[in-house]
């Protein structure tokens, strides 16, 4: 078992805990811009996730 992160497996776990109710297509749809919102993510130094976070919480974004 690998416990390297890849964007795929963080994005399926992510609509894994999703309770939205996705067609297949919205599935599809929203797998692939999670796959790049968290690939974006990955790339981010510890500075720049911090900043990203804060950002996130000053918006409300949970």
């Amino acid at each position: 078992m690998s416990t390297q992160l890849d964007p795929t497996q963080l994005a399926i776990e992510f609509l894994r805990r999703d309770q939205s109710n996705l067609s297949p297509a919205q599935y599809l749809k929203r797998l692939k811009q999670l796959e790049l919102e968290f690939a974006d993510l990955l790339t981010l130094s510890s500075a720049e996730l911090k900043e990203e976070i804060y950002f996130a919480w000053r918006l409300g974004v949970h």
